[in-house]
This record gives C-alpha cells, sequence and structure tokens, in this order.
C-alpha cells in the first residue's frame, strides 16, 4: 500500500472517529439537558403543591420517572449503537491498513 493510500484510509477513519465523538457529545449534552429539566420541573410542581391546602398526592413524580426512565433506556440503546458503530469501523480500518 503507498503512503497516499494509507493517508487516505487514516484521514477516513479520523473523521469517522469525530463525527462519532461528536455525537457521544450531543447524547451526553441531552442527557445532562433532560436530567436538568426534569429536577426544574419537579421542583417547580412540588412548589406548586406545597401552596395548595390538600397537600402533595401520593406518587406525583411516578409519571416523570417513568417517562426519564424510557429515556435513559433510549440514551443507554444510542450510546450502545455509537460503541456498535465504532467497533465496526475500528475493525475496518485495521482490516485495509493491515491485511
Amino acid at each position: 500500500m503507498d503512503n497516499q493510500t494509507r493517508w487516505r484510509i487514516e484521514e477516513e477513519y479520523d473523521a469517522t472517529m469525530r463525527q462519532l465523538n461528536q455525537a457521544e457529545e450531543a447524547l451526553d449534552n441531552a442527557q445532562n439537558q433532560l436530567h436538568q429539566k426534569t429536577e426544574q420541573l419537579v421542583d417547580y410542581v412540588y412548589t406548586f403543591y406545597r401552596e395548595v391546602e390538600e397537600g402533595t398526592p401520593y406518587g406525583l413524580t411516578q409519571p416523570f420517572q417513568e417517562v426519564v426512565e424510557q429515556v435513559q433506556v433510549d440514551f443507554r440503546q444510542k450510546r450502545q449503537e455509537l460503541e456498535d458503530y465504532r467497533s465496526q469501523e475500528q475493525r475496518n480500518f485495521n482490516q485495509k491498513m493491515y491485511f
């Protein structure tokens, strides 16, 4: 394999890894935003119910927790997909470079 071909393969691999890193960063940011927004919403709801004479109803946060748990499952799936793709790209790169 000549140097130009090797350089092209390395550049393509680096570009793919940068895209995967950006996707992981976007996923992390979305997960952090979900956590922050959920905390704010729960605080707001509890503040509202503290003002009501009947008090806070039992299981108030249950719907929030269920939605957050489902979204966390989705985040884990996306993260696994990214890792699987990264592993496949690494195998492809090694195969192109060394075989």
